[in-house]
């Protein structure tokens, strides 16, 4: 006769070996899709962008962590963390401002952890070269347009020394600095011509032979931000080359539209262009890393500037803002094609075109009439306005500041202002510079 407190025991037991048996034991699977390799260069004040992706085997999801580490691969500078639910995720991206003063200038390690609801862990690591506040180079540079058809480029290291000046070079009228090369965009040609800042040795050169229409052919020159190099808006599209002028990435406009300018937001390339015809305005928009092409957004108004946030306070979704008289502030979602009215804009005027710049803390700059406003991207109008005398002809990104060029109003002299990241008074940077200055820019890397 069986035992019936034997049957049960055993019964008990089966079931917890089938359960056991049953524990989910296999980790999730991470993989960091940028950085998208190791020793990516990031520097205090700029904001490196994470995008990694997770997959588990069952249908609970998990969390994920992602941390900066020091040097020696333990301390934690900065972590973010969030849930993922079900499966898998598309391609998350984590942005992180680089804004310890603490931190020295070193190796470290960008780590994404993730858990699965069982506990079970994996991570995925990148290393990158940070370069500390302390050690951040100081030198601004700015660059003039001859009546002679040639250039000259002003650099200063420090602002109680005299600047010291490279004259002859070809008549330029954009620039940006990327790995301590200098990338200057021709005035009238389609071509950008790279040199060694430390000795002023040509290192190579861009030309777009398709390239023509309206000078000038090349509409400006960036920084590449995923990586070292530069980003080229010309009269045919964009391209996106190496410090040594190598082709890395490249997408054409088609007839009739013609490029204005581009912002990266995030992985994603934005190409703002207009069809002199119509006066009509768009966007289209590329992942710098697949090279998937994102929606054609058409733009019910002309916009006077276009700019990108890391992060912002609105409810909206995207990082790329746009400035209209009609419209107001509007936030862009490139990858989706959304737009998003957020509020009117500060102060009153007309509004400077192409003039208008992100600051990381989530802000957008641009001028109103004789103002420099500072509007935070929200759904709620709110800011600072700081008037000046002059014409502005553009913004720069600094290693801590958002800076512009400003013509003065006898029209005799340049300066340079920058509104400082973390807010408070416009300070300025440089002046006494001459009247034909065309482009700035600051070795911040």
């Amino acid at each position: 006769m069986n035992n019936p407190t034997r049957t049960i025991g055993f019964l008990c037991l089966l079931a917890c070996l089938s359960s056991c048996n049953n524990r989910d034991k296999e980790a999730p699977s991470v993989s960091i899709t940028h950085p998208a390799f190791d020793g990516e260069n990031a520097a205090f004040g700029e904001v490196i962008f994470v995008g990694f992706v997770c997959l588990d085997d069952r249908e609970d999801g998990g969390i994920w962590r992602a941390e900066i580490r020091s040097e020696n691969g333990v301390n934690v500078l900065a972590s973010q963390a969030g849930i993922w639910a079900g499966r898998g995720t598309d391609t998350l991206i984590v942005p992180f401002l680089l804004n310890a003063p603490t931190w020295s200038t070193s190796t470290m390690t960008l780590a994404v952890l993730a858990d699965d609801a069982a506990g079970n862990r994996s991570a995925a690591f990148r290393t990158f070269d940070y370069t500390g506040s302390d050690d951040l180079p100081e030198t601004a540079l700015a660059l003039t347009l001859e009546d002679d058809g040639s250039s000259t480029l002003f650099l200063r290291d420090n602002p109680s020394e005299a600047p010291s000046s490279w004259t002859g070079l070809p008549a330029s009228h954009t620039l940006a600095v990327s790995s301590q090369v200098l990338a200057l965009g021709h005035a009238t040609d389609a071509s950008v011509l790279l040199l060694d800042i430390e000795n002023g040795d040509e290192l190579g050169e861009w030309t777009d032979l398709t390239s023509s229409g309206t000078e000038p052919l090349i509409r400006r020159v960036h920084d590449l931000e995923p990586q070292a190099g530069f980003l080229v808006v010309h009269a045919g599209g964009l391209v996106a080359i190496t410090t040594s002028g190598q082709l890395l990435f490249e997408r054409f406009s088609e007839a009739p539209w013609s490029p204005i300018d581009a912002v990266f937001d995030g992985n994603q390339c934005v190409l703002w262009e207009r069809n002199e015809a119509t006066q009509s305005e768009r966007l289209r928009s590329w992942n710098y890393q697949t090279g998937a092409a994102g929606p054609i957004i058409p733009l019910a108004s002309s916009v006077h500037g276009i700019g990108a946030v890391a992060s912002h306070s609105s409810l909206a979704s995207g990082g790329v803002f746009l400035i209209s008289e009609e419209q107001g502030l509007t936030l862009c979602d490139a990858p989706t094609g959304m737009l998003d009215d957020l509020c009117p804009l500060l102060g009153s005027g007309e509004l400077g075109g192409g003039a208008a710049i992100g600051v990381s803390s989530g802000d957008a700059l641009f001028v109103r009439d004789s103002n420099i406003c500072r509007q935070s991207v929200s759904d709620v109008t709110n800011g600072s306005v700081w008037p000046f005398d002059g014409t502005v002809k553009g913004f720069r990104k600094g290693a801590d500041f958002q800076a512009w060029l400003s013509l003065n109003i006898t029209n005799t002299s340049s300066q340079i202002w920058g509104w400082p990241e973390a807010g408070g008074a416009p300070e300025l940077l440089w002046d006494d510079l001459p009247a034909n200055t065309v482009d700035i820019a600051f070795v911040t890397n």
